[in-house]
């Protein structure tokens, strides 16, 4: 063992002059910055190393006490011994004052940590409680009110539409009502037109000479059941007023101008005349119709000789217009047996207008429909609870923060700048 560690110097070549373990873990600093900075076993290989050194003495001392060493080996174990003494014992002493140093330190921080955490987590625990809490009481109290108004709202809307639709019916009615009277009122004046008729016949036993014929002898007068008189709704029209027997003129009453037929019929005695045969013609307000001539100049005997002669003419009059029969020539024999016949055939009114103002769409009194009065319904909003969500701003326990902030210096102290043992030159030439 002595030839292969003394004499060789094997291990004390690849231990102490080939540098290998101290640069790998001293001058390296790889071991050293892994194991210094936050590892735990630093008192571990402190004892270690110790414990070698003791070994490596206890061991020299033994080989020493049997073999006798060269005076260049014993100063170099006194010289590793004083390196062990003066360099690395100082480093690993420092490292241990270092080490715990940083322990507590990092307990200390890890402590505010966890208190800083807690009161953080405690606090916004709360703020939260208090916001959620909010909300719900504003959301209950925005469902509530938003409830009530909505029962407030249809209630008034159906006030509102019962009211309306009332409105509508009302007016309805008076519309409809109005509606029923116009067309009353205008079904009257149809039937008024319908129930209109103007006639009216006239006989005598003869007309004797020139002049106007006229059927107011004591043999004369209406034909029976001709005479029918009604103008619209008016039945007090007397018949002498239309056809007057006296003048033998047919006169228009007032609201009957329209188309009227006229007929005229005579029995002309034409064999017994000396002076000329009777010639007859429709007059229109003291004006000759030419056309309407009735003339007969036949007969071979007394009693041959009676001719019936007949004219029917077709006239548009307006009121008060007066139609009648004159004969022309002067004559010395009667003749017999003449009618006049006038008889309303189309009232004028109604082509013109039948249904007078009531047919009239532009008068005022024409019935229109209108709108009835409504009453507006409009949806109030209810003004719901607004929440305020605040930023949740940790402020409370800043000193703490801080605290914490300031903990971290002392991180700084637990750091090792240099080693004694770095500055040692271990590369010694007297070394074997």
């Amino acid at each position: 063992w002595y030839q292969r560690r003394v004499h060789g110097k094997q291990w004390y070549q690849r231990r102490v002059h080939g540098k290998q373990w101290y640069q790998r873990r001293v001058h390296g600093k790889q071991w050293y910055q892994r194991r210094v900075h936050g590892e735990d076993w630093r008192s571990l290989i402190m004892k270690n190393l110790l414990m070698a050194a003791v070994l490596i003495a206890s061991t020299w001392k033994q080989t020493f006490a049997s073999t006798s060493m060269t005076e260049e080996n014993q100063k170099d174990i006194a010289e590793i011994a004083r390196i062990l003494r003066e360099t690395v014992q100082p480093d690993l002493a420092e490292l241990t004052t270092k080490h715990n140093l940083l322990v507590e330190n990092a307990i200390a921080v890890i402590d505010k940590s966890l208190e800083y955490v807690d009161k953080f987590t405690e606090d916004l625990k709360t703020h939260l409680e208090t916001r959620i809490s909010a909300v719900d009481e504003n959301a209950i109290s925005n469902f509530e009110l938003l409830e009530k108004t909505t029962g407030d709202m249809l209630t008034a809307f159906k006030d509102t539409m019962v009211t309306n639709l009332n409105n509508i019916n009302t007016k309805s009615e008076e519309e409809h009502n109005e509606i029923i009277a116009w067309t009353h009122q205008r079904a009257h004046l149809h039937e008024d037109l319908l129930k209109t008729r103007v006639t009216a016949c006239a006989y005598d036993h003869g007309h004797f000479g020139a002049g106007p014929v006229t059927y107011d002898s004591r043999d004369g007068g209406y034909i029976e059941d001709s005479v029918s008189i009604r103008i619209y709704n008016n039945t007090d029209i007397k018949p002498e007023e239309v056809l007057d027997r006296e003048t033998g003129i047919f006169k228009v009453p007032e609201h009957g101008a329209g188309e009227y037929l006229f007929t005229f019929t005579v029995t002309i005695d034409s064999f017994d005349q000396k002076l000329s045969p009777s010639a007859y013609f429709f007059m229109k307000n003291d004006v000759k119709i030419e056309g309407t001539k009735i003339y007969a100049n036949v007969g071979f005997s007394k009693n041959h000789d009676r001719v019936p002669g007949s004219r029917t003419i077709l006239l548009k009059l307006e009121e008060n217009d007066k139609v009648s029969v004159t004969q022309e020539l002067e004559t010395d024999v009667q003749d017999y047996q003449i009618s006049f016949c006038g008889a309303l055939l189309h009232l004028e009114k109604a082509s013109e207008s039948p249904g007078g103002l009531y047919a009239d769409a532009t008068a005022p009194q024409f019935p229109s429909g209108t709108e009835a009065d409504q009453d507006a319904w409009e949806y109030e909003m209810p003004e719901f609870k607004t929440t305020t969500i605040e930023p949740f701003d940790y402020e409370s326990n800043r000193n703490a923060k801080e605290s914490i902030v300031g903990q971290t210096n002392i991180l700084e102290e637990a750091k090792i700048e240099s080693l004694k043992a770095e500055a040692e030159e271990w590369n010694k030439t007297n070394w074997p």
